[in-house]
């Protein structure tokens, strides 16, 4: 199966994940992927519509979510660079869709198990990217990390949004 070329059909401006080795993700509805690449249709919205008509909405969902746990397994066990930055772009994505599709609770159990890997990623943006994109993502993980602090009222994710202020200020002070 073409996973990169399926999963890019369908995030086409997710250019990052040219960058990303997808030789041991195994992604679910493989053979929906393939029939989405296969139909040269392009975008998310698009995907949408045709998991529809296959399955259901749901799969998308469950894909982005796929998506996302693979780019953070490979974050933790490799300390790969290449899929940082297609991660919060995923998470993102995903909590537009899942919020957009009526999804909210699942939104909060992916916020509240995922937010720490965020957090942690700014350094390593820090030491990557320059100063303004640094920042551009130290905020809005700052802010995701508020959202998770104030939405779930624990010390854990208090302790998250004052280390995500921690490193932006340090890169602003940079």
């Amino acid at each position: 199966m073409k996973t990169k070329e399926a999963l890019l059909a369908i995030l086409p401006e997710l250019e990052e994940l040219n960058d990303v080795d997808f030789s041991q993700y195994a992604p679910p509805y493989p053979n929906l992927l393939t029939a989405f690449l296969e139909s040269g249709e392009k975008g998310l919205p698009a995907f949408q519509r045709f998991a529809e008509r296959a399955v259901s909405k749901e799969v998308v969902g469950q894909v982005l979510l796929s998506l996302l746990q693979y780019l953070l397994i490979r974050y933790r066990r490799f300390n790969e660079y290449a899929v940082v930055k297609p991660a919060v772009k995923v998470f993102l994505t995903l909590k537009g869709w899942l919020n957009e599709n009526g999804f909210e609770e699942d939104w909060n159990r992916v916020l509240g198990s995922f937010i720490g890997y965020l957090v942690s990623m700014v350094p390593m943006i820090a030491e990557h990217e320059d100063k303004e994109t640094a920042l551009a993502y130290a905020k809005l993980i700052e802010d995701l990390a508020r959202e998770a602090s104030e939405k779930f009222n624990n010390e854990y994710y208090d302790e998250l949004l004052e280390r995500a202020m921690e490193l932006r200020k340090k890169i602003e002070e940079s």
